[in-house]
């Protein structure tokens, strides 16, 4: 009896308490429990912003990046290339002035005469052991020699470069032909040539 009287009076004094409703007191906790709940749904909201404006600000220099390295892999087998369209160049000018110290004709072995002929047709060059061929049908890609570093046509593997040598007459010219060398390469899924050329004087007047 004594708690029930206890409990009662109790209960009595909070509804007596001025400026004390029960109404008010349960529109408080819903606000507080409505507000903790779209506090969680803003942060949510708010970490996914950041996370797509840093991935925003992280693809521009990573975009610039990988531009930069095409271009760097381009560069470097362009440089490439350019030093094996000269490398043909120069072999056919060594050519000339061997057979000028040999008293041949300036075009011996390059005009068919002890070597393969490479007047109006298609050769490839293999430097390394000074030698040339024409090619029978399509010139097939420069071997690279892992093991020395060096292009050419003897031993290695099929390397990203193809290169043609062709000499070509002038008519009515005897003592002159021109020198055009082509090199293809395979760069970043995309075919690439350039061709370099350069005429070439029988300047000692052999026959």
């Amino acid at each position: 009896m004594k708690k029930t009287a206890l409990s009662f009076q109790v209960s009595a004094f909070r509804f007596q308490v001025p400026g004390f409703s029960l109404k008010k007191a349960n529109s408080r906790q819903l606000k507080a429990k409505s507000f903790s709940r779209y506090s969680r749904g803003f942060t949510l909201i708010e970490t996914l912003v950041a996370i797509s404006v840093l991935l925003l600000s992280l693809a521009g220099p990573l975009t610039l990046a990988v531009q930069s390295l095409n271009s760097a892999y381009y560069a470097r087998d362009q440089i490439t290339a350019f030093y094996l369209a000269q490398e043909a160049v120069e072999y056919v000018r060594a050519v000339r002035d061997q057979n000028y110290l040999s008293t041949k004709p300036w075009l011996t072995s390059l005009d068919g005469v002890g070597g393969d002929n490479c007047i109006d047709a298609e050769c490839t060059v293999n430097f390394p052991d000074f030698t040339h061929a024409t090619c029978s049908g399509t010139c097939g890609p420069v071997l690279l020699n892992k093991a020395t570093g060096l292009y050419g046509d003897d031993t290695g593997d099929a390397s990203i470069y193809t290169r043609t040598l062709r000499l070509e007459t002038i008519e009515g010219v005897d003592n002159e032909v021109i020198i055009r060398v082509n090199v293809s390469w395979l760069s970043r899924g995309l075919t690439r040539q350039f061709t370099i050329t350069e005429h070439m004087l029988n300047w000692l007047g052999y026959e």
